[in-house]
């Protein structure tokens, strides 16, 4: 039979006392040292599993808290963007107003529309936020396809508005240049004889056309030029005797008759309210007053139906 061996301990105390001695068996002692090793690495692995699943608390409480934050984010985004569609709303009204003042179609409704997809346009189905959190990423998804909506409208009505004024700009000059004003300057001026197809020639005594309108003024009043654009004649002819004509393009004119005096040359630009003479008794006229025509493409037409400030009875 093997006898046992021993390990000796001895123990030396520092202050000289006597020195102690241990015997302990090898095999005893090597078992007791495992065991001691194993509940060292048992000790471990519960604190660490311990830590770590404080670790993961401390980590699924911070998800829930980014959770809590995106949800937020996320309905204050639906709010404002429930803004937006209804401020859009409203351009859209201001925008087909805009566009039938300057002459141009409104759009088609389905032009309006835009539309990119409904909730659920976006395919979120291999994205890992999707396993993660389902509803959540089917908001996300469905909050940026409304956007994604939203700034196609935006963009739709900028350029729709930016037609629209460009529009506007190329009819604003169309206007300027339209004869449509009361073509003499003073209060006491009054529209003395109408257009006709058959009028009674005051001197004359015959019936025949009048062509334009007889405003009768204070001998010498400003008569100004009714709308933008080039004079073609200043001179005097037969019966108009001294007269004015101003061609206003895009098939318009006007003539300016009777006056005492002219004060623009052939070939003059004009604006519309430039002054080109005054109130005369040129040609055959019975007291002092302008005869007015204004013609559309070589047509005369009644003058009246162009006063857009109004005229004097």
């Amino acid at each position: 039979m093997i006898k046992p061996t021993y390990w000796t301990i001895q123990i030396l105390p520092g202050s000289g006392g006597r020195a102690r001695s241990y015997r302990v068996e090898k095999r005893r002692a090597k078992a007791v040292g495992v065991v001691a090793a194993v509940l060292l690495m048992m000790a471990s692995a519960f604190v660490a599993t311990v830590l770590g699943r404080q670790d993961a608390a401390e980590q699924l409480a911070r998800y829930r808290a980014e959770n809590r934050q995106l949800i937020s984010s996320l309905q204050a985004m639906e709010r404002r963007s429930g803004q937006f569609s209804r401020a859009l709303d409203d351009l859209s009204v201001q925008e087909q107003r805009f566009r039938i003042v300057a002459g141009l179609p409104l759009l088609d409704p389905d032009v309006y529309s835009v539309g990119v997809g409904g909730p659920g346009g976006v395919d979120p189905t291999n994205d890992e936020f999707f396993e993660i959190a389902p509803d959540l990423a089917r908001e996300a998804g469905d909050v940026a396809v409304d956007i994604e909506q939203l700034l196609r409208r935006a963009d739709l009505l900028r350029s729709s508005l930016t037609e629209a004024a460009d529009s506007v700009g190329v009819r604003r000059e169309r206007y300027q240049r339209i004869p449509s004003i009361w073509p003499v300057i003073g209060e006491d001026s009054w529209l003395s004889s109408g257009f006709s197809h058959n009028r009674l020639h005051p001197m004359l005594g015959l019936r025949r056309p009048h062509t334009g309108v007889d405003i009768s003024a204070d001998f010498g009043s400003s008569v100004m030029a009714t709308g933008a654009g080039q004079v073609t004649f200043a001179g005097s002819k037969s019966s108009y005797g001294r007269i004015v004509e101003i061609d206003h393009g895009d098939g318009y004119e006007s003539r300016y008759a009777h006056l005492g005096r002219i004060a623009v040359r052939v070939g003059a630009r004009v604006q519309r309210g430039d002054i080109i003479g005054e109130v005369g008794i040129s040609g055959m006229a019975t007291g002092p007053n302008l005869h007015y025509e204004v013609l559309v493409d070589g047509r005369a037409v009644n003058p009246v139906g162009y006063f857009l400030d109004g005229y004097r009875r």
